[in-house]
């Protein structure tokens, strides 16, 4: 799912005449032992909206399903954005491309508030065997470990 689709989904989840500003984190619930797209049941949303942070989870096809959008805490030190490049099935190619485990037990795209300010969001990924894997989510280049 595309961020324009996301922010559109968000925007009537929460209804009324809203707009959101951007996703701020899209964390994956996972099958147990995932290793592929479809292992991907869905994912839990945190959009910006006026100062307030929304929660809602979305399920992927062949399952269907959201939740209603319910105001949550706004987190520190992860930014809105809105737009990526590379979505879950190509962020989970690229995982596969290294030796840290063939499995993923979480799957979270967000962008970091540092400085020097980032220039894109990352999916983080964390295998198995316990490794981080930071991939960038516009390059998709793997930042970490490198």
């Amino acid at each position: 799912m595309d961020i324009q689709t996301i922010l559109a989904d968000a925007s009537e989840n929460i209804g009324g005449n809203t707009k959101v500003k951007g996703l701020m984190r899209k964390e994956g619930r996972l099958k147990p032992g995932a290793e592929k797209p479809e292992d991907v049941l869905g994912f839990d949303y945190l959009v910006h909206l006026d100062n307030t942070c929304f929660e809602y989870y979305s399920a992927n096809p062949p399952l269907h399903g959201t939740t209603q959008a319910v105001p949550v805490p706004c987190p520190v030190g992860i930014e809105i954005f809105d737009d990526f490049k590379v979505d879950y099935t190509a962020a989970i190619t690229i995982f596969h491309r290294g030796n840290w485990g063939s499995q993923f037990t979480s799957m979270t795209l967000s962008k970091p508030l540092v400085y020097p300010q980032t220039t894109e969001p990352y999916w983080y990924m964390v295998s198995n065997l316990g490794q981080t894997v930071i991939i960038g989510a516009d390059s998709g280049e793997i930042v970490y470990p490198t």
